[in-house]
């Protein structure tokens, strides 16, 4: 028995029969036999926090990362990896905690561009195995243990 099925134009889908694949469908309206996945392949961003890091001087501090990315191929997307958001949130932990080991804390504002380089560099090279494009990551905080934090609002006054 044939259903209608309709893609739309931001999405792809992985068409299943028997619990096998069969092919990707493209946007527009299919009639098809079996069981269809869709797969959003829009830009998405995802915030990741990630704490407690340590730096090379064995100081833990929190980093929060925003990461734009996108599926470019559904098929393994969905069948290298049972959920790719959540590989791509773990990768990203595991690219910051290698990261960071390797800078002092009072070297981190000095290197902020070059982490983030790095750390789009490791991603894109991770997430290519299961079908998603990391298209761009930004450090957007930074946070300190408590008594560092008091120390420098001390500082400032």
């Amino acid at each position: 028995m044939f259903k209608r099925f309709t893609v739309s134009e931001f999405e792809q889908a992985l068409l299943f029969r028997d619990g096998r694949f069969v092919r990707v469908l493209d946007p527009g309206v299919h009639w098809i036999r079996g069981e269809a996945v869709r797969v959003d392949v829009r830009r998405r961003d995802t915030l990741v926090d990630v704490a407690p890091v340590h730096t090379q001087d064995l100081v833990p501090i929190g980093v929060s990362l925003q990461i734009a990315y996108r599926v470019t191929d559904p098929k393994a997307a969905v069948l290298s990896a049972s959920d790719y958001r959540a590989h791509l949130e773990n990768d990203a932990t595991a690219a910051v905690h290698r990261s960071v080991s390797a800078v002092p804390m009072a070297g981190l504002s000095a290197v902020h561009r070059t982490l983030e380089h790095q750390l789009h560099d490791r991603l894109s090279l991770e997430t290519a195995s299961y079908g998603v494009r990391v298209e761009d990551v930004a450090i957007i905080g930074v946070r300190f243990p408590r008594s560092i934090r008091k120390k420098l609002k001390r500082m400032e006054v």
